[in-house]
């Protein structure tokens, strides 16, 4: 407890023949890698734009793997594909189905969960994008398809993270950087269709995209990001 109270209010503890402890020697980000985009990208290809879509839109989704080790280490880097978020409390690494524990992930309205029992497909009120690893495939729920339209935008963005994968002399942490890099030139295109609401704050409406003329899928994507975003007030 000693320790615990030291590094919590000084930042730093004697650790015995470990030495000097200091959080700022740590970083959490670190952690945040541990896995592959890569590998994922390299798994799932193309469809991949799938998985991204949904985190940016925030949706609700359900990643299958019967061994847990393996479920654990692919959602622990799926964060990664919304750098600019820096969230990792959407993780819910290993969930049963059991009542409490699915009551408990519903309270919740976006999230990446992970599931080793494969009956969790059939549970689609619990998701809106299942991902089954094992056999390489990419879900819509029926009640989500409208919302997960593609357009030429996702066409753009997944053939970028193929790119990105495929080059060999990228490591994964420049993967990252460059996707979060794509992701920050997409929000700031998307900032430049707002207009002041009345409490001064940049406001995105239906209204100023539709004068735009997009395709309904870009115009659907956009109005929803926008909205994940802050940048919708209803």
């Amino acid at each position: 407890m000693e320790l615990y109270l030291s590094v919590a209010v000084h930042g730093r503890c004697q650790a015995g023949n470990n030495g000097l402890y200091t959080v700022k020697d740590y970083d959490s980000r670190h952690a945040y890698l541990i896995g592959s985009l890569r590998d994922v990208i390299g798994t799932f290809g193309i469809e991949t734009i799938v998985l991204y879509t949904a985190l940016m839109l925030k949706k609700k989704t359900v990643v299958f793997h019967p061994k847990i080790d393996k479920l654990q280490q692919f959602i622990r880097i799926l964060p990664a594909l919304v750098w600019h978020r820096q969230n990792w409390n959407i993780l819910h690494p290993h969930v049963d189905l059991l009542e409490d524990e699915i009551e408990e992930l519903k309270n919740n309205t976006t999230y990446v969960a992970g599931f080793t029992d494969s009956a969790i497909e059939s549970r689609t009120d619990l998701y809106d994008v299942f991902v089954n690893v094992p056999e390489s495939r990419i879900s819509v729920a029926n009640d989500a398809k409208e919302s997960m339209a593609m357009g030429k935008l996702h066409k753009d963005m997944a053939t970028f993270m193929m790119n990105c994968s495929e080059d060999e002399d990228k490591e994964d942490q420049q993967i990252i950087k460059d996707i979060a890099v794509k992701t920050r030139e997409l929000l700031n295109n998307l900032k430049t269709l707002a207009t002041e609401s009345e409490s001064g704050e940049p406001s995105i409406s239906l209204e100023v995209l539709r004068q735009r003329k997009m395709p309904p899928a870009t115009e659907n994507f956009l109005y929803s990001l926008a909205a994940a975003e802050g940048l919708v007030k209803f």
